[in-house]
C-alpha cells in the first residue's frame, strides 16, 4: 500500500557501505574498515553515543555530490518499501555552523540526487532543514536566513531536532515567525526523551505542525487531548525509541495507548542504518505492538499521506487506493 515516510534524517541514512565509500572519496580513515566493522560501530549504548556517530557521518558529507548519493540510495530503497514520499529533515544548521558549510551547494545536491531518484522512480519528495536547538538560537537565525536566501522550492516546512534543553532559555520562535511569512509550516520533534510540556512548547511557541515522537506526550491527558482536538500528528518511530532508550522495552512503548487514544499516529525510522530498521520493520512493530488488523496498518498509511506536505493532487492520488 502506498505510503509516506516523514521521520527520517537524511543523514541519518548513510548506510555502512555508503560511510565506506565517503571515507574513501575523502581520504579519510573510517571509524572501521568492513560493512560488519561499520555495522557493529552503529551500535551505541544511549543518546550521546548515537550523537558522536551521528556527527561522525556529517562530517564525511562535504560535496553536493555526498549529498545527492545519499539522496538518491535512501530514496531508491524507500521506493521498493512502497514509499510514495519522503520528507526528509537535514541537518541545515549543524552543517552551515559546525562544519563550516554553504547551505546553497548542500541544497542543490540534495535536489539532484532527490531528482534522480524520482525520474528512475516516480517517488515524492520534500526537504525540511533543522534547527539544532544545542547552537545558540541567534546563530541558528543567522544560518536559517542562509536557508531561507536560497531556492525554497523543495523545502515544504522547517523543523527543530536534537536535544531541547535551551527551548525555554533561548527564543527560537521567530525562526519559525520567519519561515510561517514565506509560507513555510514548521514541525518540531519533542517528547521523545523529553515530556509532556516539549510537545505543549512546540504547538504553542512554534506553532508546529507536526511533532516528531511525542510519545512523552502521554503521560498528561491535557496535552493528549490538545493533539486529538488539533489533530496534530506525531511522526513516531518505535525502533529508534527502543535503540536510544527512549522507552525501557517494546511493552513499555505507547505506541498502542497512542493509537488508542485517537493521535494521529505516522510510522518514521528516523535513522535507519543506524537503528537497523526499515519502514517496513516499524509496520510491523505497529502490527505487533498494536494488535492492529490490516484495516489497522492501513490507517497509519493514509495518516502518513493526509500528513504530509506533499500536493493535494498527489495526496488526492495516493488515498484512492484505499477507497
Amino acid at each position: 500500500m502506498p505510503k509516506a515516510e516523514l521521520h527520517v534524517h537524511l543523514e541519518g541514512t548513510v548506510d555502512a557501505t555508503t560511510v565506506l565509500a565517503l571515507a574513501d572519496r575523502h581520504d579519510e580513515t573510517p571509524p572501521a574498515h568492513d560493512v560488519a566493522g561499520i555495522d557493529e560501530w552503529y551500535k551505541f549504548d544511549g543518546f550521546p553515543m548515537f550523537l558522536e556517530r551521528y556527527f561522525a557521518v556529517l562530517g564525511l558529507l562535504r560535496d553536493p555530490q555526498d549529498f545527492a548519493l545519499i539522496a538518491t540510495n535512501y530514496l531508491t530503497q524507500a521506493s521498493e518499501q512502497g514509499v510514495v514520499h519522503v520528507e526528509f529533515h537535514v541537518s541545515a544548521t549543524g552543517h552551515i555552523l559546525e562544519n563550516g558549510k554553504r547551505w546553497a551547494p548542500i541544497y542543490d545536491g540534495i535536489v539532484a540526487g532527490c531528482e534522480r531518484a524520482a525520474d528512475a522512480t516516480g517517488i515524492s519528495w520534500g526537504l525540511i532543514p533543522d534547527i539544532s536547538p544545542h547552537l545558540p538560537a541567534a546563530d541558528c537565525a543567522r544560518a536559517m536566513d542562509e536557508v531561507f536566501d536560497h531556492d525554497l522550492s523543495g523545502i515544504v516546512a522547517i523543523g527543530m531536532g536534537g536535544p531541547a534543553d535551551t527551548w525555554t532559555t533561548d527564543d527560537f520562535a521567530p525562526i519559525f515567525a520567519k519561515a510561517r511569512s514565506l509560507g513555510i509550516p514548521g514541525v518540531s520533534h519533542a517528547g521523545e526523551h523529553g515530556g509532556p510540556d516539549e510537545v505543549r512548547f512546540a504547538v504553542e511557541h512554534f506553532e508546529a505542525r507536526r511533532i516528531q515522537h511525542g510519545i512523552g506526550a502521554m503521560s498528561d491527558p491535557e496535552v493528549v487531548a490538545m493533539l486529538v482536538d488539533g489533530q496534530v500528528p506525531c511522526d513516531v518511530c518505535p525502533g529508534s525509541n527502543i535503540a536510544l532508550k527512549a522507552v525501557e522495552s517494546a511493552e513499555a512503548h505507547p505506541l498502542a495507548a497512542m493509537v488508542a487514544a485517537g493521535i494521529f499516529v505516522t510510522l518514521g525510522t528516523d535513522d535507519p542504518p543506524m537503528f537497523q530498521t526499515t519502514l517496513m520493520a516499524e509496520y510491523a512493530r505497529a502490527w505487533a505492538w498494536c494488535g492492529l488488523d490490516v484495516e489497522g496498518i492501513a490507517k497509519l498509511a493514509q495518516n502518513s499521506i493526509s500528513a504530509s506536505f506533499a500536493s493535494p493532487e498527489l495526496k488526492e492520488q495516493w488515498l484512492a487506493f484505499f477507497a
